[in-house]
């Protein structure tokens, strides 16, 4: 037996009745719908996993551009490497202060990207 005897009413513009309307379709009724949605949302855990994803984009754009560029200063390096092996000029030396440099930038930038994403993903667990 349905024990629902309470009437909670709700004031809502032209749009917004549409919008409710909309949302229902799935539903048997609307205030199935709105009980529903009553019961998932969680104010604070909503606004935490938005702020997270929130960090997440500003990281990725952060460190966007200087992947780009350490990207295109060793695909340069490696360029001129296999120009250099090609004409039998490759030396330890362009190893040591080109390529290796060039890879320790890059192996630091990853790690440091990764610890940006560890700190948020923990972030969003203890959600």
């Amino acid at each position: 037996m349905d024990n629902r005897t309470i009437v909670c009413k709700v004031r809502l513009t032209p749009d917004e009745h549409d919008l409710f309307k909309r949302k229902a379709s799935g539903y048997q009724t609307m205030s199935g719908m709105i009980r529903d949605a009553v019961r998932q949302f969680n104010d604070i855990g909503t606004v935490k996993r938005i702020e997270a994803l929130n960090e997440m984009t500003d990281l990725y754009k952060k460190y966007q551009q200087e992947l780009s560029w350490l990207g295109g200063n060793f695909n340069q390096a490696m360029k001129r490497a296999n120009e250099l092996a090609i004409g039998d000029a490759l030396s330890q030396d362009y190893y040591e202060k080109v390529i290796i440099p060039q890879a320790r930038r890059i192996l630091e930038f990853l790690e440091e990207l990764k610890d940006g994403q560890t700190k948020i993903v923990k972030k969003l667990i203890k959600l």
